[in-house]
């Protein structure tokens, strides 16, 4: 009888043994396992988008001045010596657009490759912590099979048994921690696929952006060809051909003066709503060039400039400044050539702002009449289309975005008065307010 326990107490001991250096292996084995990763990878791909980022502070630097010498030579009197050099900057500094371009998608390149690494990452932590988790609850299952009498026969002390006692507890409290832990993880991988996803519509915009900057510098490139050509080289032939574009260009400006003055005339004054802290978000990153209202740019023949214009490298994205549905879009030779209105019911303080906003002289548009836009979403790209910057001559042409913001009453659309001249072209008119005192 005696030998029979001391049997059955060695297999216990034996059997309770095995269970506690099993769950110690598991535990020192999830530990190591959890400690070898490939942090060093992810962390030289961020010294690279790091180091890619100073670069592109760099080339952005050199971008914003030559703009700040594009807006110099714009005031300067238009000759054909002027001419030329606008040309020579306006080609520099889409050349720089570019290799910023160019940088800015190796970048983005760097940091979907550091989000899938860290993606793939998370779904192997997961897999590993499952696996862990397995083992831990047949660990406690069988510890569980034992009974208190085989747990106490099992152990030589009374410490010991009780360190065993203490040691599945832990297991146990060890098993909601991993059930946290993988759920956390989960969360966590679901925001990196996110961010993923966002990442990869930045590169596309990116590369549309240098797509767009590529073909204006051929246009560029071929506009100056082209005014060489036409001038001979010869300041009098350019003062010519500069008061023909002007006399041309004065009459679609004239006639967008007339229609919005009408309506000013027919509602009266209506001052800009008192707005604390904004309502609209900047549709484009560049340099204010021109300012609303009495400006003193009286180039083309008129007095009061309806909006902002905003100047940036050729093929600068452009964004919905609020949420809203798109009103019209439209296109042609004069005027404010590819252009899209956006109606807006924004609310703020309490108060409902029903206004339409105007983005004018893109080179192209991504968006169609009715579609749903949130502030921040693609509208289309920045270009030189339509009255004042399509022609070959004067230090007013250039690349820069129209913005205008427009009353809901008094507003409309209209069909351009000179389509005989330019081709068939449309304008949109109404009540201007001030862009500035709608901007955050």
């Amino acid at each position: 009888m005696d030998q029979s326990l001391s049997a059955s107490g060695g297999k216990q001991k034996q059997s309770s043994g095995r269970f506690l250096r099993r769950a110690v292996f598991a535990g020192i084995l999830f530990f190591v396992v959890f400690g070898m990763t490939s942090a060093q990878t992810v962390d030289e791909i961020r010294d690279d988008i790091a180091a890619r980022q100073q670069k592109l502070n760099q080339i952005q630097n050199e971008i914003n001045g030559l703009q700040q010498e594009i807006n110099r030579a714009q005031k300067q009197a238009a000759s054909l010596k002027n001419e030329i050099a606008l040309y020579d900057l306006q080609i520099r500094q889409t050349e720089t657009k570019i290799t910023a371009s160019q940088v800015e998608i190796e970048q983005l390149q760097a940091k979907i490759e550091e989000l899938q690494k860290q993606i793939q990452q998370k779904q192997e932590e997961i897999e590993r912590q499952k696996i862990f988790l397995s083992e831990t609850l047949r660990l406690i299952n069988e510890y569980d099979d034992l009974s208190t009498l085989e747990i106490t026969l099992a152990n030589d002390t009374f410490s010991e048994f009780l360190d065993q006692v203490t040691y599945a507890a832990n297991l146990q409290e060890k098993t909601q921690e991993l059930l946290v832990e993988i759920k956390e993880l989960k969360i966590e991988l679901e925001e990196k696929r996110v961010e993923l996803t966002t990442e990869l519509a930045n590169e596309e915009k990116v590369k549309h952006e240098l797509e767009l900057a590529e073909a204006s510098l051929q246009d560029q490139r071929g506009l100056k060809a082209g005014l060489l050509t036409a001038t001979r080289g010869q300041e009098r032939i350019y003062q010519s051909l500069l008061a023909d574009a002007s006399q041309k260009q004065e009459q679609v400006e004239r006639e967008i003066f007339d229609l919005e003055a009408a309506i000013r005339d027919r509602l009266g004054d209506k001052s800009a709503p008192l707005i604390t802290g904004g309502l609209l978000r900047w549709p484009m990153s560049g340099v204010l060039t021109q300012s609303y209202g009495r400006t003193g740019f009286t180039a083309l023949g008129y007095s009061f400039h309806n909006g902002l214009d905003i100047a940036g490298p050729a093929g600068t994205t452009i964004y919905a400044a609020g949420d809203g549905i798109v009103h019209a879009t439209g296109s042609g030779n004069a005027a404010y050539g590819n252009w899209v209105v956006m109606k807006h019911a924004l609310a703020k303080e309490g108060k409902i702002f029903r206004i339409y906003t105007l983005y004018a002289h893109m080179r192209s548009v991504r968006v169609s009449t009715g579609q749903t836009l949130k502030a921040g979403d693609i509208i289309g790209f920045e270009g030189n289309t339509g009255n004042t910057t399509r022609l070959l001559y004067g230090p007013e042409r250039g690349y820069h975005l129209h913005f205008t913001i427009f009353d809901e009453e008094g507003f409309g659309i209209k069909a351009g008065a000179y389509q005989n001249l330019y081709g068939p072209y449309q304008i949109p008119y109404g009540y201007t307010y001030n862009p500035l005192d709608f901007l955050k």
